[in-house]
């Protein structure tokens, strides 16, 4: 069920939702579904009961709120929708059964805590409460893994996308996701899939000034989502959820020589090179055991990739997590310039351990630096940046800077990796 060594954990952070960014491909959410489940049943085999809980949660508010708040929702595929329903359904479910399991784990972890004599869920919507002297054990559970056929999934989710996680304060997160849910007209607006007219209303799509010409033979038949209150119920008070530390990521450490290597042409023309970092996950570590060398368009300071759709592909093949990027700066030094804290942005936003690895053979001080975004303070500031190219950033609102170097990668000399070049 995991290590013993914990720490405390605001659950509005780890279950936080994902704001719409209607710049952003539908698509682009539907592959972040795929990956959320990808990890919960690999935290199910593992027995890891909060981290499976807490990805459960994540689903089921992307499903219910985020994805059906995009302006292209009502027109994308009747069978996407209908997918995304069944698997929200399979989640709930799995939900209701698990809270038990996961307070009783909370409760031995939280030996200090005030025993909770009743964990109860709101009555209205006919789901049931369980005292804590009949909580059964994660073994008594019935985990069966949440439906996902091998070769149904959302499809190809498109290019890069930008997106923001917004964690809200705790307190206020909590009155929104509390058994007396009652989202005001602007979360429902922006967030909800019930739209302004509220938990009897209809949803409606963002409006939108730039018009949208659908094709005539899209299928606008409506999908029956389930209720928004029948996920608040779901939540655990905060003060008595406890969970292991955030994950780590272990990188070869000879990763960055071999990755030097395959850039060297490029390095010796003083034109950047870029790859895709990939992975697993196995006891709460996430492992890169992939380089992936995409086709690409180099300059002195730039580095595209031009055919996503091979890298999508080489990932769903093998069951990979996108943990992340790496490129060379020639002539430059280690930093993220305004161009690479916008494309690093797109790899966080799809999972928060996603790194972004410079490497600078010129710079005297430091050879590579290891990065992600600063959250909330850099994420916000790029997220509301619509600027292109190269450019100035603000400072965040905390005045903090906009990313920092990592802290929780481990440089492993026993890991193995795979070079997948596609150029």
């Amino acid at each position: 069920m995991g290590s013993s060594s914990c720490e405390a954990i605001d659950i509005s952070t780890s279950a936080r939702r994902i704001g719409v960014d209607n710049r952003i491909s539908l698509r682009f959410y539907f592959r972040i579904a795929d990956n959320i489940l990808k990890q919960a049943n690999i935290f199910r085999a593992e027995k890891n009961v909060i981290d499976l809980y807490v990805m459960l949660l994540r689903f089921s508010s992307l499903a219910l709120e985020t994805i059906p708040s995009h302006r292209d929702y009502r027109s994308s595929l009747k069978s996407n929708k209908e997918y995304l329903r069944m698997r929200l359904l399979d989640v709930l479910t799995e939900l209701e059964k698990l809270k038990p399991v996961v307070q009783q784990r909370i409760d031995e972890l939280n030996p200090k805590l005030m025993p909770r004599s009743n964990v109860q869920a709101h009555p209205a919507n006919g789901s049931l409460g369980w005292s804590s002297a009949v909580q059964p054990s994660f073994n008594s559970y019935d985990h069966t893994k949440v439906r996902n056929p091998p070769g149904h999934n959302f499809g190809y989710m498109g290019s890069r996308g930008q997106q923001f996680l917004n964690a809200a304060p705790r307190q206020e997160l909590f009155r929104k996701m509390s058994v007396n849910f009652r989202p005001n007209e602007e979360t429902l607006s922006k967030h909800s899939i019930l739209g302004p007219g509220g938990l009897g209303g209809q949803w409606q799509p963002p409006i939108n000034v730039t018009k949208v010409q659908y094709p005539s033979n899209i299928d606008f038949s409506p999908v029956e989502i389930p209720r928004l209150d029948r996920l608040a119920c779901l939540f655990i008070p905060d003060e008595s959820l406890r969970s292991e530390s955030p994950l780590e990521l272990h990188i070869a450490t000879t990763m960055m020589d071999t990755f030097m290597r395959l850039a060297k042409s490029n390095t010796k023309k003083n034109l950047e090179t870029c790859g895709i970092l990939a992975g697993s996950l196995k006891n709460r570590k996430f492992y890169i055991t992939a380089l992936i060398i995409p086709k690409q368009e180099s300059t002195s300071d730039s580095c595209q990739a031009t055919n996503e759709e091979e890298i999508f592909e080489v990932q769903d093949k093998q069951s990979l997590f996108p943990l992340g990027w790496i490129h060379t700066h020639p002539t430059q030094s280690c930093f993220m310039s305004s161009i690479d804290v916008h494309t690093h942005y797109s790899y966080q936003i799809m999972l928060p351990e996603a790194v972004a690895i410079v490497m600078a053979p010129q710079d005297s001080s430091r050879n590579h630096g290891i990065f992600r975004l600063t959250t909330p303070g850099g994420m916000t500031v790029i997220r509301n940046c619509d600027r292109r190219g190269f450019h100035a950033h603000s400072s965040p609102a905390d005045g903090g800077p906009i990313y920092n170097t990592c802290k929780d990668v481990y440089m492993n000399p026993n890991l193995k990796f795979d070079v997948i070049d596609l150029r």
